[in-house]
């Protein structure tokens, strides 16, 4: 046998260390996309994508380098020893990429083996790619350097690997292309130790094999180029793809509410933007309209955030099926929505409104229980309440604070003397700290009655201030902030204990009548509130059935708390009611395992009953409910005999409303129950 010499091409050289130094650069990027995956199938493709680029590369520098090679014969192929060279690199290091990255944190026990994985697909690519390349030579190995060749294929990749580690979870580092050097290095310098490690002896083919064939090198190179850009446009395309889903994702991520789904405050001011814009070219009117449920945060503090969730998601579902599909509906956070409306006016505005607030009067139901609630509407236009975003959306979030402070369940539009609420808040607050020394508080009253007969068979205590400066201050302006400073709890021990006295005199002067008293759920849970009770009896010596206490739903958010709290009550004979039912959280059937008396059906429900058949069939029920629970019904605000009628023919008896006497003074209210001989 001839021994066959061999020198190298150094420019094919250098363009199969370039090829690798490309392969390995855009591998260890596919690669860093496996630690970001959100799903094992992403992580499985990004692990393929990148051990392919990686097995080709090698292939195809090795089948560059070998093109290098200036023999004095002509280079046969083994077909099957040169494919198989191909599939083994690309297994292999598939399996070494997957060990690198099954750990969140990359350490020697998984960097290693990981590292001999790479470096035997290193290895059975280039012995059996020679043995495929050099298909008519017989070669002879130099096991000392045979040796040299694993420790390269295994060592450098090792050192690369865990230069790699440290920059694996970052978007993208320049410290990546050195590694990738270092990378491509160790593949380089193994292939030519492999090479060094080989005597090719010149033996003659004894047979021709369709398996076995020449080709030129240049048709070679063109073949690993149009391969390697094949793959490559692949993985690209893979990339782009990806990339395009992640700015996709980001995008929602911006721009919409992760709960409910509805565009979020970022979107609704963009786009009011571009209407605001719209809109100033064709002289349209726009409105934004900002939406609070009234006393959300009761259900968060007291039944969890799971349920306020919950109830949130129920809130945005029911707005986008009910109101029209050309407005945009978005969360602006917490528990408020914002609502835009283009090309509108007014009239449409309130027509909407009023829609909304109709949607509220069905219960939700989460988890097979009913909740309540209200809204509150704020509502600016465009351009009479502003010109630019920022000045709408104060302006509408001004409004709907005047409408809280309207007694919640209403809508109100923006007027610009609402800025001077806030001095007179300010004024309210200072005030209501000297009300209760200079004596400006006072009580009303107004008759309860029985419906059929008129006959009055109580009275409500109404607190009224009259502020030296304001003038008359209503309960709806100072009971909040009566409440949010803690003032709550003195004016209400001052209510209970005028009401007892005023009690123990009308006795005196042979007027026995009830008077029902509201209680603030702060003045409820207070720990002192069940003495205070028995002391304002004792000391008026008054038995506890003229006293009716008057407690709002938000206290049932606590159960337990209010039944033990109720219990003790009904221990000292005190008859107790849920005032504004429909407006807050709990439902009848939460209330039947309370001991309470009776239920008070809210003035906006009979206001509406008669013109809103919606509302009509929730009236209904409550009294059909109420009536099988054995509660007794007491209808507010009745102004008309439509209303009283209705009432009666649906099975509720008692009422008070301004059809039989607004709330009066304590001298007009004895003239009417001397009149009315009440005794």
């Amino acid at each position: 046998m001839e021994k066959i010499p061999f020198f190298y091409s150094s420019s094919s050289v250098l363009i199969s260390i370039l090829i690798l130094i490309f392969a390995c650069v855009t591998a260890l990027d596919l690669l860093r996309k496996v630690h970001k995956a959100e799903t094992q199938k992403k992580k499985n493709l990004w692990l393929a994508a990148s051990a392919s680029m990686m097995g080709i590369g090698i292939w195809s520098t090795h089948l560059t380098a070998m093109l290098s090679l200036e023999t004095s014969t002509e280079a046969i192929y083994n077909g099957p020893a040169t494919f198989f060279s191909l599939i083994a690199v690309t297994i292999l290091t598939y399996a070494s990429f997957y060990v690198f990255t099954l750990k969140d944190e990359t350490t020697v026990s998984n960097l290693l083996p990981a590292s001999v994985l790479l470096g035997a697909g290193i290895l059975v690519m280039h012995y059996s790619g020679a043995y495929g390349t050099l298909a008519n030579s017989y070669i002879k190995y130099n096991y000392f350097l045979v040796a040299m060749s694993i420790f390269s294929a295994v060592g450098i990749p090792f050192i690369a690997g865990f230069l790699f580690t440290k920059t694996i979870k970052e978007s993208f580092s320049l410290f990546h292309i050195p590694v990738a050097v270092i990378l491509s290095l160790g593949v380089s310098i193994t292939h030519y130790i492999v090479m060094k490690s080989m005597t090719l002896y010149e033996v003659a083919l004894l047979k021709s094999k369709t398996w076995v064939f020449s080709i030129g090198s240049s048709s070679v190179l063109i073949g690993i180029a149009i391969f390697n850009f094949t793959i490559m446009g692949l993985i690209h395309t893979l990339s782009l793809r990806e990339r395009n889903n992640h700015e996709e994702k980001m995008n929602y991520m911006a721009y919409y509410d992760q709960l409910t789904g509805l565009p979020n405050r970022m979107k609704f001011q963009s786009t009011l933007r571009e209407a605001v814009l719209r809109n100033n070219k064709s002289n349209h009117q726009l409105a934004v309209m900002f939406i609070d449920l009234d006393r959300f945060r009761l259900v968060n503090d007291t039944l969890g955030h799971q349920y306020g969730d919950s109830f949130l998601i129920k809130v945005g579902e029911r707005l986008v099926e009910n109101v029209p599909s050309d407005m945009l509906i978005a969360r602006h956070g917490g528990d408020e929505f914002v609502i835009l409306l283009e090309n509108t006016d007014k009239l449409k505005v309130k027509k909407v409104a009023e829609q909304i607030l109709n949607l509220f009067m069905k219960p939700f139901v989460i988890n097979e229980k009913e909740f309540f609630t209200t809204t509150s509407i704020g509502i600016s236009l465009y351009p009479d309440d502003g010109h630019d975003v920022g000045t709408l959306m104060k302006h509408a979030y001004k409004a709907m604070h005047l409408a809280q402070k309207n007694g919640y369940n209403n809508y109100q539009f923006f007027v610009h003397q609402v800025d001077t609420v806030q001095d007179r808040k300010i004024r309210i607050e200072q005030g209501l700290k000297k009300a209760l020394h200079h004596n400006e508080f006072e009580l009303y009253y107004q008759p309860q009655v029985h419906l059929e007969s008129g006959r009055i068979v109580g009275v409500e205590a109404l607190l009224r201030w009259k502020h030296p400066e304001l003038g008359n201050v209503f309960p709806y302006e100072f009971i909040p902030i009566a409440e949010s400073t803690g003032m709550i709890i003195p004016i209400g021990k001052w209510v209970i204990q005028e009401a007892c006295k005023q009690i123990r005199r009308w006795q005196s002067e042979g007027i026995r009548v009830k008077i029902a008293v509201n209680v603030s759920a702060l003045q409820f849970e207070d720990h002192q509130f069940i003495e205070l009770i028995n002391e304002s009896l004792s000391k008026n010596l008054l038995p506890p059935k003229y006293l009716e206490l008057e407690i709002t739903e938000s206290v049932m958010q606590k159960i337990n708390q209010s039944y033990t709290i109720i219990g003790k009550l009904k221990n000292i004979g005190i008859k107790v009611s849920i005032d504004d039912f429909g407006t807050g959280y709990s439902s009848l059937s939460v209330l039947s395992s309370l001991p309470i008396d009776a239920i008070k059906i809210d003035k906006s429900f009979v206001r509406k009953m008669m013109t809103d058949s919606n509302t009509a069939s929730v009236v209904k029920t409550i009294i059909e409910m109420g009536s099988n629970l054995s509660f007794n019904l007491i209808a507010e605000g009745i102004e008309t005999e439509e209303q009283r009628e209705f009432l009666l023919e649906n099975g509720c008896h008692l009422g008070q409303g301004y059809l039989y006497s607004p709330p009066v003074t304590k001298g007009e209210i004895e003239k009417l129950l001397i009149r009315e001989n009440v005794v």
